[in-house]
């Protein structure tokens, strides 16, 4: 069968030349996954990922009347459902016979309201989507529709009524999952944050699934996406930066796990194995102030890695406390540290405005990041999402704000979105002040521009920090 996998197109991206890099976008690995075990099985599967391609709901449309599918898979998150049900009705309109598949986060959280949000809309998938992907795939085979044994799907049947299937509690193995099926994806358009990374080509990799941890309120891993922590074997992983390496010469990986440091064994045999290879990489990865050690920093410091970020979130223990981070403020300093110490950079992300906090207690994270003297520090205003415990804690301690999402993300800019603000500020102007506030106090010091003129040693540190400055700016 063909298969269309695709992302919905995100307002604000403007179209680029075909060979122009974007910053910020990075593979969305989830349809690789998807995309590699469907093609595993012989089908024909094409990816349209639309934001690193400026595409728009008729650009799929005019790709789809070549590719033909019978099949249109959307993949999408909260920020962008109202694009997914836009795109499936658009879709439907033109080819009214292609059943429509929607999966990811937000349906995997909101199922109902997903299906019945767009009755265009034929499946959802529920959940790590790469096998029940294939089992549907399979149940609508040679113009079969046999989908009620297909578990982990709500789907319409022939009478257009909604029938919820059974839940699929298989764990995916991941040592038994191919690579994602980079190849069809436009790979050297993507580019992290320019100060996400050192070197181009790089690219994204996750090696493991599920967080150990799992009760941030913020977060959906602790409720409504909980699942089991795997790892995928070293070797495995391995493998795959070797044929990253040879088909694309990827020169640096960023990894994208919840947190790398919670296997303390995985990280130090890797960091070995990574050592015996004949090409040398860099890397950088996320972590947990508390499962983080100086031991494996240290490995991994000796085995190509040059960047590590973390979520302080605050410097209020309260605030921490609140939303149940599960770190100190001790730890935080710890870490940082140990981070200094191994002159690796550290990147540190923060939320400003949390339900409880006020401006003092805002002041107190800003200077607090100071503290720790990162290199670099997102200061990202709290935006409680719907279905976590977050949401339901902040309906009860201020008030929400109906601001459109941006097509990109914010974070790392000047100008954030605010979508929610707590009793303890005046209104969405005193949390905007707050963060350009932030961004200033922090990176407007002499010492912090002098450290960091001291580090350009060559061109390609021009360069990065030249990109870095239109990207904060919003200007590439």
């Amino acid at each position: 069968m063909k298969i269309l996998l695709v992302t919905p197109p995100q307002p604000g991206i403007k179209k680029a030349g075909n060979s122009k890099i974007l910053r910020g976008l990075l593979p969305p690995l989830g349809m690789g996954y998807v995309a590699a075990v469907l093609e595993k099985e012989g089908h024909s599967v094409k990816i349209i990922d639309s934001p690193v391609l400026a595409y728009e709901i008729k650009d799929i449309i005019e790709s789809a009347s070549i590719f033909k599918p019978e099949i249109l898979g959307i993949s999408t998150l909260s920020p962008l459902a109202e694009e997914a049900y836009k795109l499936s009705k658009a879709f439907k309109r033109c080819f009214p016979l292609t059943k429509i598949v929607l999966g990811g986060a937000h349906p995997t959280c909101f199922p109902e309201e997903a299906i019945n949000a767009a009755p265009e809309i034929d499946i959802i998938v529920i959940g790590e989507g790469e096998y029940i992907m294939l089992d549907v795939v399979r149940a609508l085979s040679n113009g079969k529709e046999e989908l009620s044994g297909v578990k982990g799907i709500y789907y319409r049947d022939k009478n257009n009524q909604i029938v919820k299937n059974q839940k699929r509690d298989e764990v995916i193995d991941l040592k038994d999952l191919p690579f994602p099926s980079r190849h069809l994806y436009s790979i050297l358009r993507y580019a992290p944050e320019p100060f996400e990374n050192r070197m181009l080509p790089s690219t994204n990799l996750i090696a493991s699934r599920g967080c150990t941890y799992a009760r941030c309120t913020f977060c959906y891993r602790s409720g409504r996406m909980k699942r089991e922590y795997r790892v995928q074997p070293v070797q495995k992983t391995i493998e795959e930066i070797r044929s990253l390496v040879k088909k694309y010469r990827i020169k640096e990986l960023i990894f994208y796990d919840d947190d790398l440091l919670s296997n303390k064994k995985w990280v130090m045999d890797f960091c070995d194995a990574l050592l015996k290879e004949p090409y040398r990489l860099q890397w950088s990865f996320r972590g947990r102030c508390d499962t983080a050690s100086y031991e494996v920093l240290k490995a991994a410091k000796e085995a190509g890695c040059w960047s590590v970020s973390y979520g302080f979130e605050s410097g209020n223990q309260d605030l921490l406390d609140n939303i149940k981070k599960g770190i100190t403020l001790e730890q935080s300093r710890k870490v940082s540290e140990w981070a200094h110490k191994l002159d690796l950079e550290l990147v540190g992300t923060f939320m400003l405005g949390l339900p409880g906090e006020t401006p003092e207690k805002g002041e107190k994270t800003i200077d607090f990041a100071i503290e720790l003297d990162c290199t670099y520090a997102a200061f990202i205003p709290t935006h409680p999402f719907v279905g976590t415990e977050l949401y339901e804690y902040a309906v009860k301690k201020g008030k929400f704000v109906d601001m459109p999402y941006s097509g990109r993300m914010l974070a790392t800019r000047f100008m954030p979105k605010i979508s929610y603000v707590p009793d303890g500020y005046r209104g969405v102007k005193a949390i905007e002040e707050l963060c350009k506030k932030a961004y200033r106090k922090f990176y407007l010091r002499p010492c912090y521009i002098l450290k960091h003129l001291r580090k350009i040693k060559n061109i390609n540190d021009v360069r990065r920090y030249y990109e870095g400055i239109k990207f904060m700016f919003g200007l590439c």
